[in-house]
This record gives structure tokens, C-alpha cells and sequence, in this order.
């Protein structure tokens, strides 16, 4: 099988790539904005459907892994379902997340109605999936993958930057202001969901849809705690949601402001702390819950256990090329 993975260069796209190339039944190619020096990659806009209907000849499938702003999720999505239908490139499978069930709380299905109203990044991907649905109706094949927090190696997100902010002391125990379910997936997890995903008979006219979230995935005071005293962050502080809001709403804006400013000036040596976006806030205390079943039996994926994903996380976060906490971490938001 002949695989393109658009956003190749990100988190999950290049793990995936590794995993594919490793196979015996895939020839897989990444493909990203920037080109990289190596036969199996090509340079492509993934908002420009030329460009895209040019990459995806001769490819039995594409998988969509491109992150980045609501353009590049939203307007991406709807150029991959316009280049695929031109190309004759017969599936898609599409990375979305579990940000299109909005601040819904509880056991939550495939099947629960989508909200785009959390913010710009379930929008988007509302957005995406609706593109999926309009490529089915024209006559192609689409798996769809909602997972929650992904986590282990690599993970800038949900290690990199929580570790950091573990060491800063600006997270901790947030007692029910992180009482909400993590649904943490390690990315070999996802990246093992998209193989099957890839080679999964799909009826005509649907779109299969899998929830992906560890089943022993804990809650977030647990992580925080547990990351913590892996990467020995320690002692663990109590924290009030009082000082979340005012890390996340005073030092937050500057420090994006400052980010957005060194990336115009070209200065790539400077490592600012991370800001605490607001909406994160709402997640560690949202009750939502993924159900996973369909995952795990129609799927057929193997999970990872928290304890070897938390063991894989730390490690990667330890080493001397690892996330670990910058000089300016120490100061600048630091309580």
C-alpha cells in the first residue's frame, strides 16, 4: 500500500512515518511545508489543492496528521478532500480529537453530538470532519480517530510543557480544579490506530469513527503528581485555581506576545517559558470521560499501560537532549 502522511514533520506524523516504514506492507512517504533530505519525503502546501492532487497521484492512501493554526486544520482539510477526489487517491485517514465533544462531561461515545464552542481548535477540527463526511459522499473511503491527551517520548504538550511547569512550580496537586479525566494515549498507541486504521474494510457511505484514550488513563492530579515525581519535580505544590488563573491570564499574553516577536526576528537560541493558555484551565477539571471500546475491539488496538507510558515520558524528558525546565523558566512566572 502506497501511504502519504501529510504533517510528517510533527509529533505524531513522524513517529507514524517510522512505524510505517517498518511494516512489510506499506510504502510510506511524509510529506510536510518543508522539505527534508530524504527519498521518501515531499514538500507540500497542505492548504493548496494543486499542490496536493500533484503529491497524492499514484498513493492508495493518505493520512492527515497536519496540525498547526484553524487554516492550516480546517482549510487543510477541506484542500486534502478536494486533491484526493481529483487524484483518484481512494482514503483518507484522518487524526482529529476528542476537542469536537465541546466541555461535554461524562461517558462519551463516538456517536455524542460534536460542539465546536470550546474555542478555535475544536472549531477547526468540526470543521475537518465535516470535510471528511463531504469526500465519503462523493464516492471515498475515510476512517476518522478522536484521541484525548497524547502523551510519552516527543510529547512537547502533554510532557514537555507540563514537566516544565512542574519544575517552575507554576502546576501541581490542583486539587478539584484537576479532578477531571486525562485520556491520556501514548503516540505509539495513535500511530498503531492509524495502521489499522489504514487496512480496515470500510462500508460504503460511512465513516468508521474510534475514541482513543488509555483505559487505565488517570486523572490529571494523578499525572501531575506521578510526572512529577519521575522527573523528581519535587516537592509537589498545592495549588488554588485562583493562581492557575492568574499565571495563565497575566504572564500569559506577554509571554505570547514575546514568542511571536522572536519568531519574526529569526531568533531560534532564546527559550521562553511556556504560557498557560486559559482553556486548559476547563480540560484538568472537565469530567469527560472517552469510551474506547470501539477501539479496543473493533479496532483492535493494543494499549499501553500508564505506568510504561509515564516510564517512556519521563525518560524522554530526563535525557540531555530531553524538555527538561530552561535558565528562564526559574524566573519569569515562577511564584
Amino acid at each position: 500500500m502506497k501511504v502519504l502522511v501529510l504533517g510528517a514533520s510533527g509529533h505524531i506524523g513522524a513517529r507514524l512515518l517510522e512505524m510505517l516504514q517498518a511494516t512489510p506492507w506499506a510504502a510510506a512517504t511524509g510529506a510536510s511545508r518543508r522539505m527534508k533530505n530524504t527519498a521518501s519525503w515531499l514538500e507540500v502546501d497542505s492548504r493548496d489543492p494543486r499542490q496536493l492532487a500533484q503529491a497524492l497521484k499514484g498513493f492508495d492512501a493518505v493520512v492527515n496528521c497536519v496540525a498547526g493554526d484553524a487554516a492550516s486544520i480546517a482549510d487543510g482539510a477541506r484542500a486534502l478532500v478536494q486533491a484526493a477526489l481529483q487524484a483518484d487517491c481512494p482514503r483518507i485517514v484522518h487524526l482529529s480529537t476528542m476537542s469536537v465533544y465541546g466541555p461535554a462531561e461524562g461517558l462519551v461515545r463516538e456517536d455524542a453530538p460534536l460542539d465546536p464552542t470550546l474555542g478555535w481548535y475544536g472549531q477547526a477540527k468540526c470543521e475537518a470532519e465535516a470535510a471528511m463526511h463531504d469526500f465519503v459522499r462523493h464516492g471515498g473511503e475515510a476512517v476518522m480517530l478522536r484521541p484525548g491527551c497524547v502523551y510519552g517520548p516527543g510529547s512537547q504538550l502533554w510532557v514537555g510543557r507540563i514537566g516544565r511547569w512542574l519544575q517552575a512550580g507554576r502546576l501541581g496537586d490542583l486539587g478539584i480544579a484537576g479532578d477531571g479525566w486525562a485520556n491520556l494515549v501514548h503516540v505509539d498507541d495513535v500511530c498503531q490506530a492509524l495502521l489499522l486504521a489504514l487496512r480496515l474494510p470500510a462500508a460504503q457511505g460511512k465513516i468508521p469513527v474510534f475514541n482513543l484514550a488509555a483505559p487505565d488513563s488517570p486523572r490529571w492530579n494523578d499525572y501531575f503528581v506521578d510526572l512529577a515525581l519521575a522527573i523528581q519535580a519535587t516537592p509537589v505544590r498545592r495549588l488554588g485555581r485562583r493562581r492557575l488563573q492568574l499565571d495563565a491570564w497575566l504572564c500569559g499574553p506577554p509571554l505570547k506576545a514575546a514568542e511571536r516577536a522572536l519568531k519574526l526576528l529569526g531568533s531560534t537560541g532564546v527559550k521562553l517559558p511556556d504560557a498557560l493558555p486559559p482553556g486548559l484551565l476547563g480540560l484538568w477539571s472537565q469530567h469527560i470521560h472517552l469510551d474506547t471500546q470501539a477501539a479496543s475491539h473493533r479496532l483492535g488496538v493494543q494499549w499501553t499501560s500508564y505506568a510504561d507510558g509515564l516510564r517512556d515520558s519521563a525518560a524522554w524528558f530526563n535525557a540531555p537532549a530531553g524538555a527538561g525546565q530552561t535558565t528562564l523558566d526559574k524566573i519569569i512566572c515562577t511564584p
